[in-house]
């Protein structure tokens, strides 16, 4: 699922909720069109906090997003342990038709994939990583690589260009200098 989200630049809440029908193996695309969201209801004073799927955050968030080939395979990988697992456990299996889901089928819990990457970095000597360093990761590499800022944005499902640049332009000074050089041939003295 890290890995994953190091190649797709994905909110957790979107991660989570990523189903197979929102795969498309033949274009090599996902589509982001929900959320995973942990939600109380505040008006019920015996309401405990549970998980809910519900739309993206904002209209640009409901997004394609192309896959890498090693992605592709990532995702087959992940579908063939689903369907070993489902064998396994037969009807305790919920079918949720999530990519990423326990190992009963059920969606995973934001909070403890948290607390498992804190774990992952931990044990990598990595300070101050979240979840979503992993989008942060994919943007900032993204943009040191080439991709355009408004692909970036449409990439991160963010409602503005504005957004994106504010997020990620300290990633723009070493652009900048190799852009510019490339003018050194029009300026002799």
């Amino acid at each position: 699922m890290f890995i994953f989200d190091l190649g797709t630049g994905l909110r957790i809440g979107e991660l989570l909720a990523l189903s197979w029908s929102e795969v498309n193996f033949g274009e090599e695309i996902i589509r982001v069109k929900r959320t995973l969201n942990i939600i109380k209801d505040f008006d019920d004073s015996e309401s405990k906090w549970h998980k809910a799927f519900g739309s993206p955050k904002t209209e640009s968030s409901n997004r394609s997003i192309p896959l890498l080939p090693a992605l592709v395979t990532l995702l087959r990988q992940v579908q063939q342990k689903q369907k070993e697992l489902m064998e396994f456990v037969g009807s305790a299996y919920e079918h949720n038709n999530l990519v990423f889901a326990t190992q009963l089928g059920r969606p995973l819990d934001p909070r403890n994939m948290q607390r498992t990457f804190k774990t992952i970095a931990d044990k990598a000597n990595i300070t101050g990583a979240t979840i979503h360093s992993c989008r942060h990761m994919f943007a900032t590499r993204g943009l040191e690589n080439g991709i355009e800022l408004r692909v970036m944005q449409e990439l991160l499902g963010h409602a503005s260009i504005k957004m994106t640049a504010d997020l990620y332009t300290h990633v723009m000074p070493d652009k900048k200098r190799d852009s510019i050089m490339k003018l050194s041939d029009t300026i002799k003295i």
